[in-house]
């Protein structure tokens, strides 16, 4: 990274950007070109062998262009920011003052299609949460109905690497 002050190192820092973003642009190669598309998602982190780890979920119809992508190729990188505001910095003739505030998130990682209803619940359940869902009082989880889960695509992102960056007003 170039800018070395503005990166975030801390996983838990880079999670708590995630949180507040909303739309994930997905990148991946569709028929040999970049192709990126912005998506709802939702994450669970995990700890692994005493090492935290990143799954992100993405739904969606279960046959286009992104679903065969994918399936030729799970490779992907994904971005997200929060907090973006453009701010001439009192100077709005100088073009050379002008600046941007951003928190953003980049990764990378492969993507698997989840088929047991258990796995594509927690991923739905995941996207729902941070979206804002709140589980109504007395219920203990979400339900889905099952024609509705058998025909949703649900799919994982198990995260590689990521890294974070930021460039707030102080």
């Amino acid at each position: 990274m170039r800018r070395k002050d503005r990166e975030v190192k801390d996983f838990d820092e880079i999670i708590s950007i995630l949180d507040k973003c909303k739309v994930l642009h997905l990148a991946m190669i569709s028929e040999g070109k970049p192709y990126s598309v912005p998506v709802n998602f939702g994450y669970i982190v995990r700890e692994e062998d005493g090492t935290k780890k990143l799954s992100v979920y993405i739904h969606g119809a279960g046959e286009g262009k992104k679903v065969e992508a994918l399936k030729k190729n799970p490779a992907v990188s994904f971005s997200c920011e929060c907090g973006v505001e453009v701010d001439s910095l009192g100077d709005k003739a100088d073009a050379c003052k002008w600046t941007c505030y951003y928190e953003s998130v980049i990764g990378f990682g492969k993507v698997r299609f989840l088929e047991k209803s258990p796995e594509k619940t927690e991923g739905l359940d995941s996207l729902m949460l941070h979206n804002g869902y709140k589980i109504p009082a007395g219920v203990k989880k979400i339900a889905y109905g099952m024609m509705e889960l058998a025909k949703t695509m649900v799919a994982c992102i198990d995260v590689d690497e990521i890294t974070g960056k930021r460039h707030i007003k102080k």
